[in-house]
């Protein structure tokens, strides 16, 4: 990067610093030079690289007199650790074997424009600069604060910055350091949950902030919590974006009672005013309160003070981690849940403390602030060092005490930060057991990649790597619980980041002022009973009455709707939800099936009977002049019929849905093809035709009559087959649920365009017709010759049977649809046998007198026909 660009950026960048230090009254001179605090600490040794660090010694900086306030025990803890971890790097001699490296660690007593100036004053001494006039531009060094009031160092790579603690001005030095290929880590987790306002060079070793939202909405999403507060403590450039919380709860069904954002300049007053509406309103029995140390904590003591109890509390962010907590009432906070990540051992830091610096602080400012904290130096007698340490709860709990490690677990994170940026070195500078490349290799944009896949286990037991810039660790859960009238935090749950899936003991959790065991009714959504549903007074209540779902619907007593159950499910016993309904099959062994098919089995034994006389007496004038061959067809349609009747008694099959289509197709067209055979024989013997006709007829043989009958029949009863077929291939017959009725399912054969056994039917009712016409003509005829009177009460019968029996058949179903095909089809055979054949069998057995050629003749003679026929017959 050239001089010219760096005073540019510097030019850039420090007019927006400038309006806010002075009023932009100072110049940059000045703001670099003006009167330093004589409290803060500086700190810096030199090395082949270096890594520099803005971490909070002391609290806020007050500007007028130039000084900070007490000293931060825990932030004086984060320099150490940075010291620590550095001069564990530089004593390991398998990790940047001989390349040593160095640090500058400035204060920022938890001040943004303090910070700021921090900034460019690490900047200016140690990037590489020369002064000299370029353009209109006049750069010369600042007479800036120097550590151990050495002079300025000789300019070597940053590798990169750790700091700072709170998220404005963790983001404000994150945007100045990218100008300069500056990356930072920062110990701290950030508040910003939107990837896409978070800076490229900016890392933090804990989750984001986003996750341990998401932690939360698994929290309520487990325990079913409603009523729920959301409130937000954001001071100004603060933003913890609760909008991601908000879309979980409410997309898994959780209501929020009321939300409160807290921002600007007057956030204790908008807190007073918080607490006292909270305290009015009787819905809310969550809160999750999310928000930065001091105001957090600001927020539970005015709850404290006003007397808030009664409530479940969720928080999340620093204040969660504050001693302060330990001096509020247990009917207050209570019962606890702090999300907070899992800490690491710190024994081993702990020890370096006691005894590796033995008195030698390296640093006077260091040295003076240690014995603040400890009122003692490493190395004296009775001089014990711990970064935990039980101390006294303020207030009504005087008598309690809490471990304070807890409160410095933020060094673990400081130290695997300065091991992040030496294990990326150690890559950058490919180095080797024994040496690395010359820090002149160095290149950024691959140490940036480094650092971006940097993958290890750290020295105090931790997996270390990032995600999204982000340290992946385990969220931890903390109860805070009433032990002996003290309150104390007990781990009871961890969230995975990578699976987000929460693991929690409900054993070890407390609730109502951190003592009761069971859940209070008040925090989880409760339900109505089964069957009913959820009516809200209103959308902003949380409030509810139950109302009874209708006939057929159901709820379980959750939702604000009730369900119908979708086709083949019933509502259950309770109305809870549906059930599916088991289909409702035929089986042949009920009590009506048994009855309908030992009538059919006696129907076939009478068949039998009569084609077994029809047989036995074939020679016989009777069966003669019936027209054996189409008797014997007749018959062998009716036993179709029945076989087809009987198909109905059994549980419906594909299989046997093709079986009855077939049988369907073939029975009935062939049966009234015969009848309407024999009714076009009777009127051709019997028509007032020519002898010479009748003479030529009888000239030809019985057998082409017959054979001409046959192929007749044959080729009616074909029409019917070809249809049929076509069909069958176009649209086959499947066994499928009828769902057309709500609380029963049948198994029925169907097809998906319901043509082909419709036009078999339909032809069958023509030539049921046609045959029924011909019998008409033909119903004076000899009764003993032809039966024609009775093939034309069959054939109506036959027409009336099939016109009735299609539309009863298809308007039931189940066992009563089976018994009514049976009963019609058995009907249409019953008729053809007693009309056409039962009467010639009587006369065989019975009335044998009757079965000669003399009474047959006899019986012609008696009939009138003209003259001519009368004569023509008896000179025969």
């Amino acid at each position: 990067m050239t001089f010219e660009k760096h005073c540019y950026l510097w030019y850039l960048m420090l007019i927006s610093i400038l309006f806010n230090v002075g009023n932009g009254q100072k110049s940059l001179r000045q703001f670099l030079t003006q009167k330093s605090t004589t409290d803060a600490l500086a700190i810096s040794d030199s090395g082949d690289a270096m890594i520099a660090g803005l971490l909070p010694a002391h609290y806020n900086y007050n500007q007028e007199n130039g000084k900070c306030d007490d000293v931060d025990d825990q932030g004086l803890h984060l320099v150490l650790a940075m010291i620590f971890a550095i001069a564990q790097v530089n004593n390991d001699p398998e990790l940047l074997p001989d390349i040593p490296l160095g640090y500058d660690i400035r204060d920022t007593c938890h001040n943004k424009k303090y910070t700021s100036r921090q900034v460019l004053k690490l900047l200016f001494r140690l990037l590489p600069f020369e002064e000299g006039t370029y353009g209109e531009y006049n750069c010369e060094i600042a007479d800036v604060d120097k550590p151990n009031n050495g002079p300025r160092v000789q300019s070597v790579p940053i590798i990169g910055l750790i700091g700072t603690t709170t998220y404005e001005s963790t983001v404000a030095s994150a945007n100045t350091l990218g100008n300069f290929g500056i990356d930072q880590i920062t110990p701290s987790a950030l508040a910003d949950t939107d990837n896409n306002y978070q800076t490229t060079n900016l890392y933090s070793m804990q989750p984001t902030f986003r996750y341990h939202l998401m932690a939360i909405a698994e929290l309520i999403k487990y325990f079913d919590m409603t009523r729920i507060g959301l409130i937000t403590v954001e001071p100004p450039g603060t933003n913890y974006r609760l909008d991601l919380l908000r879309t979980k709860l409410q997309d898994a069904g959780h209501c929020i009672a009321v939300e409160h954002t807290i921002t600007g300049n007057q956030i204790s007053k908008t807190i007073i005013k918080v607490v006292q509406n909270l305290k009015l309103n009787n819905q809310v029995q969550v809160l999750v309160l999310v928000g930065p140390f001091e105001q957090g904590i600001l927020f539970m003591k005015e709850a404290d003070k006003q007397n808030l109890t009664g409530k479940t509390w969720i928080g999340a962010g620093e204040w969660v981690t504050s001693p302060d907590l330990y001096a509020i009432r247990k009917e207050v906070i209570g019962g606890l849940f702090a999300i907070t990540t899992k800490p690491a051992n710190l024994k081993q830091f702990q020890n370096y403390l006691q005894d590796h610096l033995e008195g030698q602080i390296p640093n006077s400012s260091l040295q003076s602030l240690w014995q603040q904290l400890y009122d003692c130096m490493p190395g004296q007698e009775d001089c014990f060092i711990s970064l935990g340490s039980y101390e006294s709860v303020a207030g009504t709990n005087s008598t309690c005490k809490f471990y304070l490690i807890e409160y410095n677990k933020d060094s673990t994170y400081v130290i695997d930060a300065v091991y992040a940026m030496a294990h990326a070195l150690h890559r950058t500078l490919n180095c080797t057991d024994e040496a690395c490349n010359p820090m002149t290799t160095y290149n950024y944009n691959i140490y940036k990649a480094n650092l971006k896949t940097v993958q290890f286990d750290s020295i105090l037991g931790q997996h270390v790597e990032f995600y999204e810039n982000n340290g992946v660790r385990r969220i931890q859960i903390d109860n805070l619980q009433n032990k002996n009238n003290c309150l104390r935090f007990i781990k009871v749950a961890t969230f995975d980041l990578f699976e987000e899936y929460l693991t929690i003991n409900n054993g070890d959790i407390r609730w109502h002022n951190g003592e009761g065991t069971t859940i209070p009714k008040q925090i989880y959504r409760t339900s109505c009973s089964f069957g009913y549903r959820k009516h809200n007074l209103d959308q902003q209540s949380c409030y509810y009455t139950c109302l009874k779902c209708g006939p057929g619907l159901v709820s379980n007593g959750t939702t604000p709707t009730c369900f119908k159950c979708s086709a083949g499910f019933k509502a259950n016993a309770n109305r809870s939800d549906c059930q599916a309904i088991l289909p409702t099959t035929l089986n042949w062994r009920h009590t009506i099936n048994i009855i309908i098919l030992s009538f059919i089995l006696a129907l076939m034994i009478l068949l039998l009977f009569i084609t077994a006389v029809f047989i036995k007496y074939n020679h016989t004038p009777i069966v003669k002049a019936s027209n054996r061959v189409m008797s014997y067809l007749q018959l062998f349609s009716v036993a179709m019929l029945f076989i087809l009747a009987a198909s109905y008694q059994f549980a419906v099959t594909t299989s046997l849905c093709w079986f009855q289509y077939a049988i369907c197709a073939v029975s009935l067209p062939l049966c009234n093809a015969c009848l309407l055979t024999k009714t076009k024989h009777v009127a051709n013997v019997f028509a007032t035709s020519s002898r010479i006709q009748r003479v030529s007829n009888r000239s030809r043989g019985a057998w082409f009559e017959a054979l001409i009958q046959v192929l007749f029949v044959f080729s009616i009863t074909a029409v019917a087959i070809i249809i049929w077929l076509v069909f069958v291939i176009i649209d086959p017959p499947v066994a499928a649920y009828d769902y057309r009725y709500e609380l029963q399912v049948y198994v029925v054969c169907t097809t998906k365009l319901h043509i082909g056994l419709g036009l078999v039917i339909a032809y069958t009712l023509v030539l049921a017709s046609i045959s029924t016409i011909l019998a008409w003509k033909t119903r004076k005829l000899p009764d003993n010759f032809n039966e024609a009177r009775y093939i034309f009460i069959c054939s109506f019968s036959t027409l009336v049977i099939v016109a009735l029996a299609v539309p009863g058949y298809y308007s039931t179903i189940g066992q009563l649809q089976a018994a009514f095909g049976s009963v019609a089809v058995v009907s249409f055979g019953l008729s053809i046998l007693l009309l056409l054949f039962i009467p010639k069998v009587y006369t065989i057995l019975c009335r044998p007198d009757l079965n000669t050629k003399a009474a047959m003749l006899r019986s012609i003679q008696e009939f009138t026909f003209n003259p001519d026929t009368r004569i023509a017959i008896k000179t025969t």
